[in-house]
């Protein structure tokens, strides 16, 4: 029962990560449009995620390996979440694209914690049945 409980509030963080993420690249496209940047720095928001996904692939097992899944999740989301935040102080299209790259660094690394989290929990004899059998 325990397990099933951690599972659930780890795919609920999941579901919420990916309803909030999902969310702010068509607003920061929106906004950008309103607030005057030109198509090009409009794209560079949108590729920019991507670089910080890439970096976050590539960089976030090795944070999570120092410090561990919790704090690792905790420290992501927490600067994720300030990177999302910083939008609205900061209306500039430099900035904003740092921002995307931390946003994008962020939700991979959640990404990743997770997915380590979810191996280390199952075990060889509960892996690929369902959790009630």
């Amino acid at each position: 029962m325990r397990l099933i409980i951690s599972f659930t509030a780890l795919l609920l963080s999941v579901l919420l990560l990916q309803l909030g993420s999902g969310g702010l690249a068509p607003l920061d496209a929106i906004s950008g449009v309103e607030l005057g940047f030109t198509t090009s720095e409009v794209g560079l928001l949108g590729s920019s995620h991507f670089v910080g996904f890439f970096l976050g692939c590539w960089l976030a097992p090795r944070l999570m390996g120092s410090v561990g899944h919790s704090r690792a999740f905790a420290a992501f989301t927490a600067f994720g979440t300030i990177g999302t935040l910083a939008h609205m102080l900061v209306i500039d299209p430099s900035a904003w694209m740092l921002m995307r790259v931390m946003s994008g660094f962020c939700i991979a690394g959640c990404y990743t914690v997770v997915e380590s989290w979810l191996q280390a929990k199952v075990t060889n004899e509960t892996r690929g049945r369902a959790m009630g059998v």
